[in-house]
């Protein structure tokens, strides 16, 4: 991955884990978790060591991890995992309770789902202690910490009052919300002060950036907030708000998908679905709300009503991954998502040929490059989005040059790939006439799309992500560290 910019000691917090140990009938088994923060940090603490502070969250973790450390990777240990274990309690009213029914849908502007209680934010804000009483402990002089998203928003002022010498950086994964949305959260002042513990707090675009700023100014008037500069004053220190947007490792993904595996595989999704000059269609996403799967299925309902030359012509494979079951919004999310997929099939089905077939569950990394370099077109629909990585990933798996994506306006990923084609996934007869508009474009104009947007994600990847955070933490703090 290249230079890590720092020589300093490296602590990452995250909610989720990297590695997670499972019980199962034939002994332990061994997962690597996947996704951006992940494939980014690991080899990054893998080349320098370090030490990762998550929830440990498997059912045999406490077997792997005697007196809650577990070096991994386990092959070959680099750095060193601390879990924390939460009881059943903890779990609901951190996790489920307050981050998921609270804080989601809060951030993704979603009110009327938004569900807050003093009950779940008093364990919400006593497992972001634990955290920080982990931290502080683990943690050695001048080290740099980087904690992650809307978990832990109250961690790194909390763990500033029990280490004041450590330099923080706080990444916010998901949207800002505008302040007269924010403002509904009952504790929207202590969250505020919660990041305000950060030396560098980083969001995925300057929207949020602006969002944030705003949010501060608005609460608390007091305090100096330097538009200018993104730079807020506060309690003797300059905190550092700026964008950071989060990209994918790009050319790990293009080796990955033109192995002889992942070429075969490709090849045979392409002789199931799309035989015969069929259009191959795919996303992927969790089963949430924020994804826009339904009004992506509203849009295709449209497309085929609209367009019906199309019937027969365009197969379109749906991967939704069963998420947060404890959560009766994401059951009852899940359920409509297959009447409308049913009612889709028997409007306008034939024989031989099914619109929208529904993959139930989650796919291995390998499956789902494959499933991308062999698509002819994705639809992103999220309602919002803090950035949404399967947009670049599905860029990064065309190394055939020949997909086109159709991605939500809503999403960070919108204002990077502007060769994308835009859609407002609120718009069925919009994302329909985009859809068609996708579909009649000529071979060169399709490449000529893909090409620009393969060239800023290569330009502009996971591990510059992480260079551009930690190379700013380190600088704005060097001075007070060494003080």
């Amino acid at each position: 991955m290249g230079t890590v910019p720092t020589s300093r000691p490296l602590v990452i917090v995250t909610n989720r884990e990297p590695y997670v140990d499972e019980k199962t009938k034939h002994g332990i088994r061994v997962v690597q978790k996947a996704g951006g923060v992940v494939s980014a940090l690991d080899p990054m603490l893998r080349e320098v060591g370090g030490d990762w502070v998550a929830w440990g969250s498997g059912s045999a973790d406490r077997m792997t991890a005697p007196g809650g450390v577990r070096p991994v990777p386990p092959k070959n240990p680099r750095y060193r995992l601390h879990r924390i274990y939460l009881s059943p309690d903890e779990v609901s009213g951190f996790y489920n309770r307050y981050s998921n029914q609270g804080l989601w849908p809060l951030c993704h502007m979603l009110i009327e789902r938004v569900q807050f209680s003093r009950q779940a934010y008093s364990v919400y804000r006593a497992v972001n202690a634990k955290f920080a009483r982990k931290v502080a402990r683990e943690s050695q002089q001048r080290s740099l910490v980087f904690s992650h998203d809307y978990q832990l928003a109250l961690f790194p002022s909390l763990l500033r009052q029990l280490r004041p010498d450590l330099a923080i950086a706080h990444f916010w994964h998901i949207p800002w919300p505008a302040f007269t949305v924010y403002r509904r959260c009952p504790q929207y002042q202590e969250i505020l002060r919660g990041l305000m513990g950060a030396d560098v707090l980083g969001f995925q675009t300057s929207d949020d950036v602006d969002a944030f700023l705003t949010a501060v100014s608005r609460t608390f008037r007091h305090v100096q907030v330097d538009r200018d500069n993104s730079r807020i004053h506060w309690q003797g220190r300059a905190i550092e708000v700026r964008a950071f947007p989060i990209s994918v490792d790009i050319e790990a993904i293009e080796e990955l998908v033109q192995t002889p595996r992942i070429t075969r595989l490709a090849d045979g999704i392409r002789h199931r679905f799309a035989q015969n000059g069929n259009f191959l269609g795919v996303s992927v996403d969790r089963a949430d709300y924020t994804k826009g799967i339904i009004p992506r299925l509203e849009a295709l309902q449209e497309f085929f009503s609209r367009y019906p030359h199309r019937r027969g012509q365009v197969n379109f494979l749906q991967v939704v991954v069963p998420t947060r079951s404890e959560v009766q919004a994401y059951r009852t999310l899940y359920r409509q998502v297959e009447d409308m997929t049913r009612r889709i099939n028997e409007e306008f089905g034939q024989e031989g040929w099914m619109p929208v077939t529904t993959i139930r569950r989650s796919l291995d990394r390998p499956r789902v490059m494959a499933l991308f370099r062999a698509a002819d077109f994705a639809i992103i629909s999220s309602l919002f989005d803090g950035m949404n990585l399967v947009a670049k990933e599905f860029v990064s798996a065309q190394v055939d040059k020949k997909g086109v994506l159709l991605l939500s306006e809503s999403t960070g990923a919108a204002q990077e790939l502007e060769s994308a084609i835009h859609i407002n996934p609120w718009d069925p007869e919009g994302c329909a006439a985009s859809l068609e508009e996708a579909l009649s474009l000529s071979p060169e104009e399709r490449q000529g799309r893909m090409n620009a947007m393969r060239r800023q994600i290569h330009q502009h990847t996971l591990y510059d992500w992480v260079t551009a955070i930690l190379t700013t933490l380190d600088s704005v703090t060097e001075s007070y560290v060494q003080s």
